[in-house]
C-alpha cells in the first residue's frame, strides 16, 4: 500500500475521531469554536505521527480516543442527562480506583473489551505498520512539551485572564448542552474549564467566612443525613404499599418536610452535598456548580458548618466510603469540618455491598452518645449507591436499599424517642437514582427528592426547599432562631482563628 493510501486512511481515521464526540453532540460549524475544538486531537495526531512516521497507527489512536470520549459523552448524557463536564476531569482517577462505580452504567464488558480492542489494534499497526517518513521522536517531544508548557503558562495567573477573555469572545452560555452544540463538546470542555479557573480566586474570595459578631451557645444536637438516592418513590409507583417508607413517615408527622430541589439527577451527589452544608445556591457559583469540590473548596468556603461551629458545636462528618472520593478529604475541612471519619474508622466494604445503613445509624447514635449534646454530625449514606444490579431488575434492587434506607431513618428517630433526646434530626435525598429506563416506562420526570426535619414532640408542616435553603432551616430549628433572620447575621470564623 503506498505512503499515500497510508497517509489518507490514517487522515480519515483521525476525522472520524473527532466528527463522532460532534455527532453526538449534535455541534455545528461555527468558525474559530470549530478550530479549537479540533485542537486536542489535532494535536495527539501530530505528535504520534511524528514520533512513529505511522500515519493509520496514529490516526487509529485518535479515532479510538474520539470514539471512547463519544461512547462516554453519550453515557452521561442517557444515565445523567447532561453531557461530561470539564470537572469530570477531577473523577478520572476514580475510574480506576472505584470502576465499580462507573462501568456498569456504561457496560463493563463493553468498555473493558472495547479498550481491550483498541490497544490490541494499536500494538498491531505500531508493529506491522511501515513507516512511510522517518520517525521523528525528538521532535514529537518537543511538540508535546511545548504544548505542556503553553497549557501550564495558560494557568497561570498572568496568562489565565487573557486567555479567559479570549474564550469570552465565542459567547459560551454556561449551559452544558447549548455551548457543546455551538462550541463543539471540546471546545466546550476547554472554554468552561479555563474561564471556571479564571473566576476563581475572585469567587473564593466572596464566598469566604467572615467574623462574626455575636455567639449564640448550642442549644439541641444536630444529626443531618445525606441518604444516598432516596426520594418517595410512592411519588413515581402509586401502586406500592403505603408503609413502604414508615420511617419517612414518621419522620413527616414531627416536623417540617417536603419536596427538594436538587441541582443533579442520577449521580453527581456533591452538587446537592455542597448546597445544603453551605447555603450558597448555583447563581453565585459560576461554572464551578457543575463540581463545586472539584477545585473551589480547596480554601474556607462560608457555609452552615462554621457557623455551627462558631456558635460552639463540634462538627463530625461520617462517610462509610473513600474519604478522598470526590475530594471530600479536602473539602469537608474547607466547609468546616473538625473531623471526618471514613471506612477505615466506620468499617464497611470498598465495593458493593457497602456499609448497610441501618449500621452507619449505630455509628451516628454512638457518635452522639459518645460527643454530648454540642455536636453535629453529618452521616454521607452509601447502602443504597448505584448501579442496582442484582437478580430481579434495577428497579426492584433499588427498592430493597430504599427500605434499609428507610430503616435506617426509623432506628434514629426510635433511638431518639428512647433516649428523650431534644436532637433535631434532617434527612434528605440527595438525588434520584439513575434509572432512565424504568422512570420512562413511568412517566416519571420529576427531579426533586424528599427531606425532612423532625424532632419529638414536632408537629407536621409541609414546605418546599430548594437543596441551599435546607442547612439553614436545620441550622435555625437546632439554634431556635426565627426564620426571617439573615443569612449572614451568624457566620463563621475562618481557618486558624
Amino acid at each position: 500500500m503506498s505512503a499515500v493510501w497510508h497517509s489518507t486512511i490514517g487522515l480519515a481515521l483521525a476525522l472520524g475521531g473527532w466528527i463522532i464526540p460532534r455527532c453526538v453532540a449534535r455541534a455545528h460549524w461555527v468558525g474559530l469554536a470549530t478550530l479549537l475544538d479540533a485542537a486536542p486531537l489535532a494535536v495527539v495526531a501530530i505528535v504520534l505521527f511524528a514520533a512513529s512516521g505511522r500515519p493509520v497507527f496514529a490516526g487509529a489512536i485518535v479515532f479510538a480516543l474520539g470514539a471512547g470520549f463519544a461512547f462516554a459523552d453519550r453515557t452521561v448524557r442517557e444515565t445523567l442527562r447532561e453531557p461530561v463536564q470539564f470537572s469530570a476531569l477531577s473523577e478520572l482517577p476514580q475510574v480506576f480506583a472505584h470502576p465499580h462505580l462507573y462501568l456498569p452504567f456504561a457496560g463493563t464488558g463493553l468498555v473493558l473489551g472495547g479498550a481491550g480492542a483498541a490497544v490490541l489494534a494499536a500494538l498491531a499497526l505500531l508493529l506491522c505498520e511501515p513507516a512511510v517518513t522517518p520517525p521523528h521522536p525528538l521532535a514529537a517531544l518537543v511538540v508535546a512539551a511545548s504544548v505542556a508548557v503553553a497549557l501550564w503558562r495558560i494557568g497561570r495567573e498572568s496568562w489565565l485572564g487573557h486567555a479567559a477573555r479570549a474564550l469570552r469572545r465565542l459567547e459560551p452560555s454556561g449551559e452544558p448542552f447549548a455551548d457543546a452544540a455551538r462550541l463543539g463538546p471540546a471546545a466546550m470542555l476547554i472554554v468552561h474549564g479555563i474561564i471556571a479557573r479564571a473566576e476563581r480566586p475572585a469567587r473564593r474570595a466572596r464566598l469566604a467566612p467572615s467574623v462574626r459578631h455575636a455567639t449564640p451557645t448550642p442549644t439541641r444536637p444536630i444529626i443531618l443525613v445525606q441518604c444516598e438516592s432516596f426520594f418517595d418513590a410512592r411519588r413515581a409507583l402509586p401502586m406500592l404499599p403505603r408503609d413502604l417508607l414508615a420511617g419517612y413517615d414518621a419522620a413527616c408527622e414531627g416536623g417540617t418536610s417536603g419536596r427538594l430541589i436538587v441541582p443533579a439527577w442520577g449521580a453527581n451527589t456533591m452538587r446537592a452535598e455542597f448546597a445544603v452544608l453551605t447555603g450558597i445556591p448555583d447563581s453565585e457559583l459560576g461554572y464551578d456548580r457543575f463540581n463545586p469540590y472539584h477545585a473551589l473548596t480547596r480554601t474556607p468556603i462560608r457555609s452552615q458548618i462554621w457557623r455551627l461551629r462558631d456558635a460552639g458545636y463540634r462538627t463530625l462528618c461520617l462517610h462509610p466510603f473513600d474519604r478522598r472520593f470526590f475530594r471530600r478529604d479536602l473539602a469537608m475541612p474547607a466547609l468546616g469540618f473538625d473531623e471526618f471519619l471514613g471506612r477505615e474508622t466506620l468499617g464497611g466494604s470498598r465495593t458493593p455491598p457497602y456499609l448497610p445503613d441501618p449500621e452507619l445509624a449505630g455509628h451516628v447514635l454512638r457518635v452522639l452518645d459518645a460527643e454530648g449534646p454540642r455536636v453535629a454530625i453529618f452521616a454521607i449514606t452509601m447502602g443504597n449507591h448505584g448501579p442496582w444490579l442484582k437478580k430481579g431488575g434495577e428497579l426492584d434492587c433499588y427498592l430493597d436499599g430504599l427500605r434499609r434506607s428507610d430503616e435506617m431513618l426509623r432506628l434514629l428517630i426510635d433511638s431518639l424517642e428512647d433516649r428523650r433526646s431534644d436532637a433535631v434530626l434532617a434527612f434528605y435525598g440527595d438525588h434520584l437514582p439513575s434509572l432512565p429506563r424504568d422512570f420512562a416506562q413511568l412517566g416519571f420526570d420529576d427531579w426533586r427528592s424528599d427531606y425532612a426535619i423532625w424532632s419529638r414532640g414536632g408537629k407536621p408542616r409541609r414546605r418546599d426547599l430548594a437543596a441551599h435553603e435546607l442547612g439553614r432551616a436545620v441550622v435555625e430549628a437546632a439554634l431556635e432562631l426565627p426564620e426571617d433572620v439573615p443569612r449572614d447575621s451568624v457566620v463563621p470564623q475562618p481557618l486558624g482563628a
